[in-house]
């Protein structure tokens, strides 16, 4: 099923938004953080949830909207995560962190728009080549519990092909579509960049783009603490290979390039720098990523577009189910 399939078939059986039948004092959240991975997002909601006007999720990554996790779950469930523990009344800013929503698709966007119009969406961005290789890492060393001194360089070329990477590295087209979804105004786009200099501001402007109050003085602890770094998960270490560096300079260089122009050059020197990297570019590179991209990584690329496909079909019915949910069970939402 294609995004426009999806759309057409939306627009002929949406009826009612979901919106206007849950009401303003729903406990469902005021804001989502969406990622990208391995951009500080764990450290950003072990140092939200101690502000006094936010109740974060009850785990940080909670996954439901269009994430298997919603085919097993309805909004009632959802919404109890954001509940106060005490019966009190509900915090006046809640929100989640699930950095997968940055790789959502516009139609599954737009529906969450429907549901939540008045949300705001934080997202922050790093470096592309630290981003993808602290996720491939990540990947190899806590995923697949892999020794990273043994792992090939052909092995990383591989990961560095794969849509989870890819998807994760496209800044472009997450912002496209939340904004497009929600509003220019409703994104925030921070850098890690900033999150590394200067904590306090970082997060201050966070604070006051979901609304909570500031100044607020962060905890002292987390100037110096990174909660959940690569080297902590997978104990291990592994420089970027000169190939691998290249690889992913010459992917996500001109992406950068228009990311720069659009965020009005706060990104420069990433796109130097990359810049500089791509220029060290060798003919045997060049030849190896094309037979990575067209033949390597073919098969998983089918078998990625074949699973999505038919978990596109589950997701958008159980979309459809959530929307005509018995009236009790929408009236539960609001309690």
């Amino acid at each position: 099923m294609t995004e426009f399939d999806v759309q057409r078939l939306t627009s002929q059986q949406e009826s009612k938004p979901v919106a206007s039948r849950i009401g303003a004092q729903s406990c469902l959240p005021t804001f989502l953080g969406i990622g990208s991975m391995r951009c500080g997002s764990t450290w950003l909601y072990e140092v939200l949830k101690l502000h006094p006007d936010i109740r974060m999720s009850d785990c940080k990554e909670m996954d439901f909207f269009f994430m298997p996790q919603m085919l097993r779950h309805d909004l009632i469930w959802y919404r109890a995560h954001f509940k106060p523990d005490n019966g009190s009344q509900p915090k006046p800013i809640r929100g989640e962190i699930s950095p997968r929503y940055a790789r959502l698709k516009s139609w599954q966007v737009n529906r969450i728009a429907a549901l939540l119009p008045n949300l705001r969406i934080i997202l922050t961005l790093r470096h592309p080549i630290e981003r993808v290789w602290s996720q491939t890492l990540y990947d190899f060393g806590r995923l697949q519990a892999r020794d990273l001194r043994k792992v090939k360089s052909l092995e990383f070329l591989r990961q560095l092909e794969r849509a989870r990477n890819r998807f994760s590295s496209d800044y472009l087209r997450m912002i496209g579509i939340w904004s497009d979804a929600f509003g220019r105004e409703a994104l925030q786009v921070s850098l890690f960049d900033e999150l590394r200099a200067d904590p306090d501001s970082y997060v201050n402007g966070i604070l006051k783009h979901i609304g909570a109050s500031t100044p607020w003085r962060l905890p002292a602890e987390f100037n110096e603490k990174k909660v959940w770094a690569t080297q902590t998960l997978v104990q291990q270490e592994r420089e970027i290979p000169e190939l691998v560096r290249w690889y992913i300079a010459d992917q996500l260089l001109e992406p950068t390039e228009t990311l720069n122009q659009l965020l009005e050059g706060r990104v420069t020197s990433w796109v130097d720098e990359m810049r500089a990297i791509r220029g060290k570019t060798r003919l045997s590179w060049r030849i190896l990523k094309e037979l990575n991209r067209t033949v390597l990584s073919l098969p998983e690329a089918l078998a990625y577009t074949a699973y999505h496909f038919v978990l596109d079909v589950r997701l958008w019915r159980r979309w459809q189910h959530l929307q005509t949910a018995p009236s009790s069970a929408m009236r539960s939402l609001n309690e």
